[in-house]
């Protein structure tokens, strides 16, 4: 999060494994870190304020996969709803990075 506060487009990419997809239902899809990298600057940018409600993160059995749900709602306008899904894998590095985020608004 806290690189869509500061507009970070890099240091929020950073977060993604280079095969990773973001996709915004219905709307479009990429796939790996330079297009994602493209779509993250936008999305840094946009002006819609937001809080968010955490749903669910859980972990699978053998600890190679997170799975984080949340929903956000507009500060300024309630109407303005979403959520989004990411999928984490844990590297070689023990690090976790999204190979799948899905979101919806």
């Amino acid at each position: 999060m806290k690189y869509f506060v500061a507009k970070d487009a890099k240091g929020l990419t950073s977060l993604y494994h280079p095969d990773a997809v973001l996709i915004h239902q219905g709307k479009w899809c990429v796939y790996g870190t330079d297009e994602i990298l493209k779509k993250n600057e936008e999305i840094v940018n946009m002006t819609w304020d937001f809080d968010l409600e955490e749903v669910s993160t859980e972990g699978t059995g053998d600890g190679k996969f997170v799975i984080h749900k949340s929903n956000f709602t507009g500060k300024s306008d309630p109407n303005k709803k979403g959520w989004f899904a990411q999928i984490y894998m844990k590297g070689d590095d023990g690090k976790f990075l999204i190979v799948h985020d899905i979101f919806n608004m």
